[in-house]
């Protein structure tokens, strides 16, 4: 049995992942582990032969190529075949991400199987984030980051309504727009981000927002402004390049035409 665990100053439970420990092993015909309890999530890959599981009164059985999760505080039984014992590799982590993550791979506690469909890809990623954490070859973000791969080829793409899709896409340009807004972003960088076209983008925002992207993106970095030129002691010139219009006087014809008052007027009200 090949297993390495972490030091114990980087299992730190308030991170969103933590990787606690992992390992491989060749199991000899019928040999088992448990019925025992586990304090965090232990999640087993099998890399060949058969195997069965145990867990809340459920036996699966098991081959290469499947995977099977353990959760915390919950009795579980697993056992090698006799005539074809399985061959596994295993992670053990836990984080305040850990059921959101899963939830991605769809795992659950109440769907505790997990069948791999990357052709390779999962199997390669774990057996070298085994090999580099037993041998210590590398650091905890090393690590941190090769599970995250494991986790990224696990991902199940679920089919949305055409209704989420539309959610979904306005969310994430909302997020671009709000994380990009001080930059010279066109609506083209939206909807090249999302991956879409300019003229899908404008339809979702007229349905969804009641505006076009660009009346958003503008009305977005005129708030921005109103907060700043009420709070901060910056001038309105640097106030105009920090929500990322391209000058003062470009900033002052907006905010007039939005607010009916210009930026120093606005200001002056609070003094």
């Amino acid at each position: 049995m090949k297993e390495a665990f972490a030091p114990e100053s980087s299992v730190i439970m308030n991170r969103p992942l933590t990787l606690y420990h992992c390992g491989y092993e060749q199991c000899k015909p019928s040999h088992y582990f448990g019925p025992a309890i586990r304090p965090h999530y232990l999640f087993h890959y099998i890399l060949s032969g058969h195997g069965t599981y145990d867990a809340d009164g459920i036996t699966y059985h098991l081959k290469k190529g499947d995977g099977f999760l353990i959760t915390p505080g919950v009795s579980t039984l697993y056992s090698a075949d006799e005539m074809d014992p399985w061959e596994y590799c295993w992670i053990g982590f836990d984080g305040y991400d850990v059921t959101t993550i899963l939830k991605h791979c769809s795992l659950s506690v109440t769907n505790l199987i997990f069948t791999d469909n990357s052709n390779g890809l999962l199997r390669n990623h774990l057996l070298t984030l085994i090999e580099n954490f037993t041998e210590g070859l590398g650091n905890d973000f090393t690590y941190l980051g090769e599970l995250y791969l494991c986790f990224s080829h696990m991902y199940q793409t679920v089919k949305k309504s055409e209704k989420h899709i539309y959610e979904a896409l306005i969310r994430k340009a909302l997020d671009y727009i709000h994380n990009n807004y001080t930059y010279d972003i066109k609506i083209a960088d939206v909807a090249k981000f999302l991956s879409i076209d300019r003229t899908y983008l404008y339809k979702l925002f007229v349905a969804e927002q009641k505006v076009s992207p660009q009346q958003y993106l503008i009305r977005y970095r005129l708030n921005v402004s109103q907060k700043l030129l009420k709070e901060s002691d910056l001038s309105v010139t640097e106030i105009a390049y920090s929500c990322g219009f391209r000058d003062a006087p470009s900033f002052n014809k907006h905010f007039k035409k939005q607010f009916f008052i210009t930026p120093l007027q606005y200001r002056s009200s609070f003094l």
